[in-house]
């Protein structure tokens, strides 16, 4: 007794020729299908960059924790290095906001003081 056998396939065998359509309008027809479908079922990048963060978070918490011997050892490595990062990133993005602000203030005072080259003069 075999329990397992291949049955053979319920439907007819598809033969080209037989359908009436040329080979250029099924080709055509499935590459129309094929763009309806990715028009339908678009991705946001938003919504990978985010999966792909929380993967990422998720594979570092299982590192660390199997490193460590337990998640709440594996935890709270991970909660001192996110406090340092945040107490050192804090003032590098002040500074870099201050550079940038003034950057700003500076292209703003060049455009005030030059000419506008568009208007005709009197």
């Amino acid at each position: 007794m075999t329990l397992f056998q291949r049955k053979a396939p319920a439907h007819a065998p598809h033969h080209t020729g037989t359908h009436g359509h040329s080979d250029a309008e099924l080709r055509a027809a499935y590459e129309r299908g094929r763009k309806e479908e990715r028009a339908r079922h678009r991705r946001s990048p938003f919504l990978v960059l985010g999966l792909v963060a929380v993967a990422l978070i998720g594979g570092t918490s299982l590192v660390l924790a199997a490193k460590e011997g337990s998640f709440r050892d594996g935890g709270a490595l991970m909660d001192a290095g996110v406090s340092t990062a945040a107490r050192e990133a804090g003032p590098a993005l002040k500074k870099s906001a201050g550079a940038a602000s003034e950057g700003l203030r500076e292209v703003q005072g060049r455009m005030s003081s030059e000419p506008d080259a568009k208007q005709p003069a009197s």
